[in-house]
């Protein structure tokens, strides 16, 4: 008995612990810039929105370096743009699955339609990470292609264009291994390969 009462002991201490460590904080602004170093002249990685959940890595002189769990990138955010607590005033939150799901039936159609014009397979599936992220997986041989760059930035824009705010795609392999990335940037969308 004693046993026991020691191992939920040790365990609720974990999660708290781990609780407390693991502090989440939300966009308190209509969009805020997710920077990739602490200073507002670094790049911006992409545009978060309202209400956007952030997990916090440290804090710095006025910034937070955070970890976005829908993409997976970290990067820095201003302090005084984010708050423990989402924001009330998100009434009129943007219903992304809805939109994930036109946005999946429109490439998956565009691809079917390359496939019986050129017989080129190009997108095998797309998965919604929530908000407005999601993965593209595609055919190995796309990669390769000469003109693959410029159909994920027309895949973008389709996912850019139902969102109707800054999006992220994830572009991978059949071993869902990461290519690239296109998300939004501060004046055009921007590729960024893997260096995995």
């Amino acid at each position: 008995m004693k046993k026991i009462n020691i191992l939920l002991i040790l365990f609720f201490n974990t999660i708290l612990i781990n609780k407390l460590f693991s502090e989440e904080i939300f966009s308190n602004k209509t969009f805020n810039n997710f920077y990739m170093s602490p200073n507002t002249d670094s790049p911006v990685i992409y545009p978060v929105e309202l209400g956007h959940k952030m997990s916090v890595k440290e804090k710095n002189n006025g910034w937070i370096k955070v970890l976005d769990d829908r993409t997976g990138l970290v990067g820095w955010v201003l302090t005084d743009s984010f708050s423990d607590k989402e924001p009330m005033d998100n009434v009129k939150k943007i219903d992304y699955n809805k939109r994930f799901e036109l946005f999946k039936d429109r490439v998956m159609e565009m691809s079917k339609s390359i496939e019986d014009a050129i017989n080129i397979k190009t997108f095998i599936d797309i998965n919604h990470l929530g908000g407005a992220a999601a993965i593209v997986t595609a055919n190995d041989e796309w990669f390769d292609g000469r003109r693959h760059q410029n159909q994920a930035f027309q895949v973008y824009e389709m996912w850019r264009g139902v969102n109707q705010s800054p999006s992220f795609l994830s572009f991978r392999n059949s071993k869902d291994k990461e290519i690239f990335i296109v998300l939004s940037g501060p004046h055009r969308p921007r590729l960024l390969k893997s260096n995995q």
